[in-house]
């Protein structure tokens, strides 16, 4: 385990081991992370055990964190480039200065078709 990743595992470590009852009772696969957490595998074994990546398994711990200390969620999520960001069916995706896009939908024909 990198240097880094150590020290942050063992935060998070020593961060739920002042509470837990509380670990105890998280609910579902999380609580079964966490609990295993505890006994001392790294987060890549975590996440082979789980099949999830080790992102989601840092999530996971860090969540469980904010849950039993009762304090508040810093993560901010912000939208990647080219995220549509606008309502609506077609999401701002419409004709462009390039021409279009090939995204919109055919014409509706209400009438119907030939068996031929």
């Amino acid at each position: 385990m990198a240097q880094g990743t150590h020290e942050r595992m063992a935060r998070l470590l020593a961060e739920l081991q002042q509470f837990p009852g509380q670990v105890e009772q998280l609910p579902g696969q999380e609580g079964d992370i966490v609990r295993a957490a505890m006994q001392g595998p790294s987060v890549y074994e975590l996440a082979q055990n789980y099949r999830l990546t080790e992102a989601a398994v840092w999530n996971i711990l860090s969540n469980a964190v904010q849950s039993v200390t009762g304090r508040p969620s810093r993560s901010v999520e912000t939208a990647g480039l080219g995220s549509d960001t606008d309502p609506g069916v077609t999401g701002g995706y419409g004709d462009t200065s390039f021409g279009s896009l090939g995204n919109e939908p055919p014409m509706p024909a209400p009438e119907e078709p030939d068996k031929g």
